[in-house]
């Protein structure tokens, strides 16, 4: 299993759309408001140049989109792996791309609004709970990472 991450492009457009309803609704929770909501199965043309793309075997199987935040914090805006593939490490690396790219932004935490089944993933990947965001759905963990060693 070879796992490449790659700068997105404009025609991984939607299938990155696709892939983030997929994984959006692989939990079964709020199945109808996710089909409902255009911003569910879209990632808008200007995220483009701050996502990455996780292929495996040539097949777009996750992606994740950095946006910086201002006063030396960067956002992890999205991050979605495709149902079928996780708990194979891809998330994982996505996420260290996402603070290579943070650092790299000159940031040094790097923030992400975090369903809370997804919650222990980040724990595990050294993010902590800094408060609770209210989202379109529902209520869920403002988590952050300090990218300073």
């Amino acid at each position: 299993m070879v796992i490449r991450i790659r700068p997105a492009r404009p025609q991984d457009r939607d299938a990155l759309g696709a892939l983030k309803l997929r994984a959006s609704l692989a939990w079964g929770e709020h199945v109808e408001a996710l089909r409902a909501l255009p911003e569910a199965r879209q990632v808008p043309a200007g995220h483009l140049p701050a996502a990455v793309v996780a292929e495996l075997d040539g097949a777009i199987v996750g992606f994740a989109t950095v946006l910086p935040r201002g006063a030396g914090e960067a956002e992890l805006e999205d991050l979605f792996v495709d149902p079928g593939s996780w708990r194979r490490g891809i998330g994982a690396r996505l996420v260290a791309e996402a603070e290579r790219r943070a650092a790299a932004l000159g940031a040094r935490s790097l923030h992400v609004i975090a369903h809370e089944r997804a919650q222990a993933f980040y724990e595990c990947c050294g993010f902590r709970v800094v408060g609770t965001a209210m989202t379109t759905l529902a209520p869920a963990p403002e988590m952050r990472k300090d990218l300073t060693r």
